[in-house]
């Protein structure tokens, strides 16, 4: 059975479906005709339907242990696998619990890990369509929406905040600014570049990676798909003082002709569905032996090559919000980075939570 065999959509829900997950789910039946009627017009399928069951607070108080404990709570600390079903059900309750990184939710989140339905043929050539289509129809199953990444690669922010925080991140805890500033500042000292040096800042997002590039002297042009990171990056240039710039485009899209001493993919190249292709690109907009950094980005085991990463955070944003979240084998993004025409220089994993740092040198 092919992948797109296996996405064919479920029947549609009937009023019997609604009654049997009451009685299942709550152990009553429904109110009324009116709330049966309401809940086929809300959910698409029978899946949908139980997990707002489940969501609800009348189950949560029903199934809670004597010390109050919601059932989402508790089944997660005993079964630490989210299966498909789950999913609605564990957004919930993780938002219910507090904000991802919060010790709340990093207690719940500990040892989960999401176990896909959908098959993929690990053996396959990784850089292959066929493979490639395997893992989006992962993505698929777990943000249960198609791939559009013009629609789902946004965020939506108060702009003026922003602009006036301290850092572009405002609202972020200190301890967590600090991390990205030494993820940042340590790609930047292993990369060798010299004072007004030109980089290409791919998918700069808030902009932190560029504030700080240009504090370090570095003349920056920050890309991002979203059109309202592009115009917080350059209030805040112009606020600030800064020699940074933004452009929108994307990692298929580089605007203009101009040629860059350097190009950072910092938090940005594992929302590339072919980090091959856009790596490329900026392979074309480097001038002879410029360098590419890479700074915090997913390096891991989940998958023998590359794929949608399972983990708590990883399935939660996926789901939330539609964001498609890969990651690689150490491996197999030194093929990546090889294969277009870069030359490796440095690739190591630092200290702490730093990560792992790569540079490489395009040839010449």
């Amino acid at each position: 059975m092919t992948p797109l065999e296996r996405q064919k959509p479920e029947p549609a829900m009937q009023r019997a479906d609604i009654v049997a997950g009451y009685n299942e789910v709550l152990g009553r039946s429904p109110e009324s005709d009116a709330i049966v009627t309401a809940h086929l017009a809300a959910h698409g399928n029978v899946e949908a339907f139980r997990a707002s069951l489940r969501q609800s607070p009348e189950y949560q108080k029903r199934n809670a242990d004597s010390n109050g404990t919601p059932a989402a709570l508790r089944d997660w600390r005993q079964d630490k696998t989210i299966t498909r079903s789950d999913l609605d059900t564990f957004v919930a309750s993780s938002d219910n619990i507090g904000p991802p990184g919060s010790p709340q939710t990093d207690e719940f989140w500990r040892g989960t890990q999401y176990v896909p339905d959908t098959q993929v043929n690990q053996e396959l050539d990784p850089f292959s369509e066929e493979y490639v289509a395997q893992q989006i129809a992962v993505y698929k199953e777990i943000s249960a929406r198609d791939l559009d990444q013009d629609a789902n690669e946004l965020t939506e922010f108060v702009l003026a905040d922003h602009i006036a925080g301290a850092n572009p991140y405002t609202f972020f805890p200190p301890t967590s600014v600090a991390l990205h500033t030494v993820r940042v500042a340590r790609a930047v000292e292993h990369s060798g570049l010299v004072a007004g040096n030109h980089i290409l800042d791919m998918g700069c997002g808030w902009g932190t990676s560029c504030e700080l590039m240009a504090f370090f002297g570095l003349e920056v042009t920050g890309l991002d798909i979203n059109p309202r990171f592009v115009e917080l990056v350059n209030r805040r240039a112009k606020r600030i003082g800064h020699k940074v710039g933004a452009v929108q485009g994307s990692f298929e899209n580089i605007p203009g002709d101009k040629l860059y001493d350097a190009a950072l993919y910092y938090e940005s190249l594992h929302h590339a569905v072919r980090p091959w292709e856009t790596l490329s690109l900026v392979h074309s907009r480097l001038k002879p032996g410029g360098k590419l950094m890479l700074a915090g980005e997913p390096i891991n085991d989940m998958w023998k090559h590359w794929g949608i990463r399972t983990d708590p955070l990883s399935v939660y944003c996926i789901r939330k919000f539609g964001w498609f979240e890969s990651g690689w084998s150490a491996d197999f993004i030194s093929r990546c980075v090889k294969r277009c025409g870069f030359e490796i220089e440095h690739f190591e994993a630092e200290p702490g939570s730093t990560g792992w740092i790569m540079i490489a040198r395009k040839a010449g």
